[in-house]
């Protein structure tokens, strides 16, 4: 890809971008479009900022209605953490730390990036590596090999890995043992920041029925009376005398005649300590017998997979992976197709017709600058949605473990088909051979393959980005739908807001692919260091507006995505330092590759202190922190009448009292136990 390739994908997606986006502001307004721009605020029954033609001054209203803006953007800049904890969530939260994250990082290692190493690889003399692609000139790929000015980037490197963990250091520090130390400082920041607020957030919402009740399954048959009902009183009411309060079964719904008892029920204690104590015990020496844990949120609950066998999990876990595997597979088609398209020179070879691009002046700018990365970027989009599907057969519990389950796959899927795929069918489609037989090798010839590589991910991070995002916002799909049902079967009737919830599965992975992409490109191509800060501060824009405006809350985790974020970082950091002792040794400094592996294994061990410092406290409940919840309730007299409702929110619908039923459900935990098997 040449340079007139890299600015025909710029202009096109800033373009876009400046369209869609002005487009977004004036749909907006109307009020017609209510039901798609503001259903967050029309379920809970907040004004909207929309002008009526009612005012005095209709007509300047109308005006206005039609008149572009950004005033948005400012507006999603002045919201505060706080607001998103109390209004949507910490899981939510989680998502717009994630967009600062890589704000502050990436604008910390722009400022050595485009300052420092840019230059110097811009004026370096061009060593044997330089290749046809003429943005090499502003990569690592430009210096010589042996070069002391290669030293530098060792540095970068450093200070690239300091900020990875840690907001903006004081100073810059360039020795390892430096780096190892930030670092640790990095995560442990992090960590203690979103734990404190995990804390904070189940005081707020003690009030929780999941925090009373516990999901017990592979439950035994009382062997006096032959029913699981039983044997749940009986052992609970044995083992927890003075905690337990009482337990509602799950039914086979298939014939409400005759309804089926099946081995799962939720278990409802007096306190929030006896319900955290039973769920983290073993019940049983049998490990496959009483299994127990905290049970979801009542609107969490995936009541069809609670009749799934736990002894069946495995198998259905297994199944579930051959089948990632095959859908990973597959896609090498389409990621090497649209690297054939990228590498003009290779596609002119494959399919001779493709010559006559270049009758047309600036169509082979756009055909191998634009049009790659939105055709990979099309063929991933439903990736999210199939993973989702296949999460579902591994047997999750609730919606929460699904989609958590779902992001995993996502980022590993697009971590080794649009990263790595791309790297080698780009790059070294003719020494895939030889580097299986060669494994030695692999460090620098994934430090050559990312250099050759840098200007198909600046046009992707574009096109993510800016049209990505837009098209977020803009949700061209409901804007078609609502239009045929206001013109068909829905015409003359009240509008439905559209609501969904935040798609997890689908924003984390993919910012995380980005940051695992700024990592590796942060010392071996800084130019794509401001792409990067432009992708994260409009993506933290959008998000804000549509968590605040669009998506609601129908979960919360208390942060549980956190851990896997950290993880995918991880990732990303343990790459950048592959791809640098990988570069450092394809320009003959063994030294400083040398001195990196330390840091590598460093990185490692310091992961596994994370997963015994912090990652139980994100899994298990403090036993601590329970008793100081049911001590507060107790203060304010709340405690029984939090149990008791937990106990009626896991109660099935048909055995409600018929007032109960009457009345207007406040949230979706008001759906039926009973489940079809």
């Amino acid at each position: 890809m040449n340079a007139q390739s890299l600015f025909a994908s710029a202009a096109i997606n800033i373009g876009l971008a400046l369209i869609i986006t002005f487009l977004f502001s004036i749909l907006k307004k109307q009020p017609s479009n209510a039901a798609i721009y503001y259903p967050r605020r029309l379920s809970d029954r907040h004004p909207i900022p929309i002008p009526h033609r009612r005012h005095q001054n209709w007509w300047c209203s109308a005006i206005l209605r039609f008149l572009p803006s950004v005033s948005w953007i400012p507006q999603a800049f002045r919201v505060s953490e706080d607001e998103i904890l109390q209004t949507s969530g910490l899981d939510a939260l989680v998502v717009i730390r994630l967009f600062k994250f890589g704000i502050n990082f990436f604008v910390a290692c722009s400022l050595v990036g485009l300052l420092v190493l840019l230059p110097v690889n811009y004026i370096s003399p061009c060593g044997p590596y330089k290749s046809s692609h003429s943005m090499d000139s502003f990569t690592i790929s430009n210096i010589n090999r042996g070069s002391n000015r290669f030293e530098r980037f060792n540095s970068d490197g450093f200070i690239a890995s300091i900020y990875s963990g840690l907001k903006p250091c004081s100073e810059e520090r360039t020795l390892c043992s430096h780096l190892m130390v930030a670092d640790c400082a990095l995560r442990s920041y992090e960590y203690n920041e979103i734990l404190m607020k995990r804390t904070q957030q189940l005081r707020n919402i003690r009030h929780q029925p999941a925090l009373f009740t516990v999901l017990a399954r592979e439950i035994p048959l009382c062997s006096e009376h032959k029913t699981h009902g039983c044997s749940v009183d009986h052992f609970f009411s044995k083992n927890y005398p003075h905690t337990y309060q009482s337990y509602q079964m799950l039914y086979d719904a298939t014939d409400l005649e005759q309804l089926v008892e099946l081995p799962v029920a939720f278990v409802t204690f007096k306190s929030r300590w006896g319900a955290a104590l039973a769920a983290q015990s073993q019940q049983h020496p049998d490990p496959l017998l009483w299994i127990t844990e905290m049970a979801p949120e009542p609107r969490d609950v995936l009541w069809k997979n609670l009749a799934t066998s736990y002894r069946y999990l495995p198998l259905q876990n297994l199944v579930v992976f051959i089948a990632a595997s095959l859908l990973t597979v597959f896609f090498a088609i389409p990621v090497t197709a649209v690297q054939g398209i990228a590498k003009f020179e290779k596609l002119k070879k494959w399919f001779p017709p493709a010559m006559a691009i270049q009758l047309i002046p600036g169509l082979r700018s756009v055909v191998t600058g634009y049009l790659p990365s939105v055709v990979l970027k099309g063929f991933i989009y439903v990736i999210p949605f199939a993973m989702l599907g296949m999460a579902n057969l591994a047997g999750c519990v609730s919606r929460s473990k699904r989609e958590i389950k779902c992001c995993s796959m996502v980022f590993y899927f697009l971590m080794g088909n649009v990263f790595f795929l791309s790297l080698l069918s780009g790059s070294l489609l003719d020494e895939i051979g030889e580097s299986f037989s060669n494994p030695k090798n692999f460090p620098s010839r994934l430090a050559g393959a990312v250099s050759a590589q840098a200007d198909f991910f600046m046009t992707y991070i574009l096109t993510d980005g800016l049209s990505g995002f837009s098209l977020e916002i803009l949700q061209p799909g409901l804007l078609i739908w609502d239009f045929i049902k206001s013109h068909t079967y829905s015409r003359g009737k009240e509008k439905v807001p559209y609501l969904y919830s935040v798609p997890y599965f689908r924003v984390i992975p993919f910012v995380c692919l980005s940051i695992l992409i700024g990592m590796v490109y942060a010392v071996v191509a800084p130019l794509l260091l401001p792409f990067l800060i432009g992708y994260f501060f409009f993506g933290y824009a959008v998000y804000i507006n549509q968590i605040q405006d669009v998506y609601e809350t129908v979960y919360e985790t208390c942060g549980q995505y956190w851990p896997y974020i950290h993880q995918y970082i991880l990732v990303a950091i343990i790459f950048m330092q592959i791809t640098m002792i990988g570069l450092f040794g394809l320009k003959s400094k063994p030294a400083a590759a040398i001195s990196t592996i330390p840091l590598l294994l460093f990185t490692i061990l310091f992961n596994e202190y994370c997963k015994i410092r912090f990652l139980p406290t994100f899994y298990r409940c403090s036993i601590q922190n329970a008793m100081e919840n049911d001590e507060l309730d107790e203060k304010n007299g709340l405690l029984e009448i939090n149990y008791e409702n937990a106990h009626n929110a896991y109660r099935r619908s048909f055995l409600r009292p018929q007032e109960e039923e009457n009345s207007p459900p406040e949230s979706s935990s008001t759906q039926p136990l009973v489940t079809s098997t």
